[in-house]
């Protein structure tokens, strides 16, 4: 089962003793190895063994002349084995590198989480020549978008560009903010994906006029993949947003096909080949044997394809059955620029709306079930609950407004000033929203009537 799935468009400038160099230095300079792997002269089929690990070199010249080398590193534990081919195929034209992590003879009960990003790749980012895909350069940090510099993404948005890696466009939230920082995610995709930021509020606007409403806005999170196909990514809640990024287009490029030239298994069978042509041509009595041989490697290959396959299905229906947190659709609605009391105010709001539509008399069984599947989907949450209960608790409070309340509504977003005999609350410095409340009541009564009030006024209808 595939974890891990890049390619890595090297400089044709790098030499393959470099690359393999590059390769050797991965395992060898590793803290967690158990491999004693000497600085002598890497050649082909070179291997380094320990009873839980092995690194196998491999540098062949095929018959066109192109060069396929790499290593195969197999890492064992007490109930895995995973393996990390790193492939070089050079020709007169390219020079590119795919890595892809795969485990074997394991339980799907133990093992259910992918692999992280292989070090290899930061090491031949940082080790060989600038890489570029479809001239774009591939780094660890976001690309800032403006309105003098948004051609690119746009193109790339449209699908008009050559790239083989996916696309991520962070679009900022009502605040200016992201969800995630660009930079963080930039580099821990970098080697499979491409990062991009909005850098200023103009964008929005000239990104829908240039690609047709293809951006995404308001905090969301665009992926958009070589061939046309988009994702988004709608969390706008709190949670771990990296990891969850990494691991959907992990899953996505995990099921991307590998050319045979970067298989570890058609390497060998060329090797193999060449090896039984030579035979052949030794010592033609032993025809009748290698044609055997051949058919059982050629069932072999049949059992190998209908794997693939299989995998390929199984993995697709995985994703049919995944989070719905990404589509590949635009959301049911995008957050209002407004500013929340609480967070997810927008959200508990709409939700709360549609549970008295639904309950209403002349709301209809389709309407009534369309509403009991969308609130379904979208959990519960309780901080207007938490909110008020926090905001009660401040001015229920039997000594007044003193310094742990003030210090309180401070940090719920309240600007607090005095006017005589008053205080005048101010959400985020927002005249519109002000409240007033007098320093000092007769009874406990005049306290419940000025929670009510303020309830009231920030929270009916």
């Amino acid at each position: 089962m595939i974890g891990f799935n890049t390619i890595l468009p090297l400089s044709t400038t790098t030499t393959i003793d470099e690359f393999l160099h590059c390769c050797k230095t991965w395992v060898q300079k590793s803290p967690f190895t158990t491999l004693n792997i000497d600085d002598a002269e890497v050649f082909d089929g070179q291997i380094y063994n320990s009873p839980s690990e092995s690194l196998e070199f491999v540098n062949h010249m095929n018959a066109t002349g192109y060069t396929h080398c790499g290593v195969r590193h197999i890492k064992k534990d007490d109930d895995c084995e995973w393996r990390t081919d790193v492939i070089g195929y050079k020709t007169k034209d390219s020079f590119n590198v795919s890595v892809v992590t795969s485990k074997a003879d394991f339980s799907v009960t133990t093992y259910s989480k992918l692999p992280l990003k292989p070090y290899i790749i930061k090491l031949l980012m940082e080790s060989t020549q600038p890489m570029y895909d479809a001239q774009i350069p591939i780094e660890q940090r976001a690309k800032k978008v403006t309105s003098n510099n948004y051609s690119q993404l746009a193109a790339l948005m449209k699908d008009e560009m050559e790239n083989t890696f996916p696309v991520v466009y962070i679009s900022q939230l009502s605040n200016g903010n992201y969800i995630v920082k660009p930079d963080t995610l930039a580099k821990l995709l970098s080697g499979f994906a491409h990062v991009y930021y909005q850098g200023d509020s103009k964008v929005p606007l000239i990104l829908r006029e240039q690609t047709n409403g293809l951006n995404t806005y308001n905090g969301t999170i665009g992926i958009y993949w070589p061939g046309g196909a988009r994702n988004q990514y709608n969390d706008h809640f709190d949670g771990d947003h990296l990891t969850k990024l990494r691991i959907f287009l992990q899953k996505k490029l995990s099921n991307k096909t590998l050319l045979k030239e970067h298989k570890w298994s058609f390497i060998q069978e060329l090797k193999y080949n060449e090896k039984i042509n030579l035979y052949r041509n030794k010592d033609s009595d032993n025809n009748e044997l290698i044609e055997l041989f051949n058919a059982e490697i050629e069932k072999l290959q049949s059992t190998i394809k209908n794997l693939e396959s299989e995998n390929i299905y199984l993995n697709s229906q995985v994703d049919l059955l995944s989070s719905s947190e990404f589509s590949n659709s635009k959301p049911l609605l995008y957050k209002g620029s407004e500013r929340e009391l609480f967070e997810n105010e927008q959200f508990e709001l709409i939700k709360s709306l549609l549970k008295t539509k639904s309950e209403a008399a002349n709301c209809s069984v389709r309407t009534k079930n369309i509403i009991s599947s969308i609130l379904s989907a979208n959990g519960q949450s309780d901080n207007k609950e938490n909110f008020l209960n926090t905001i009660k608790s401040i001015l229920l409070s039997e000594n007044g407004l003193k310094g742990q309340q003030k210090r309180e509504l401070t940090r719920l977003g309240f600007d607090i000033h005095e006017d005589g005999k008053h205080y005048k609350l101010v959400f985020k410095a927002d005249s519109q929203y002000s409240f007033t409340i007098p320093k000092s009541h007769s009874d406990h009564r005049g306290k419940q009537n000025n929670f009510r009030q303020f309830k009231d006024y920030f929270l009916s209808g």
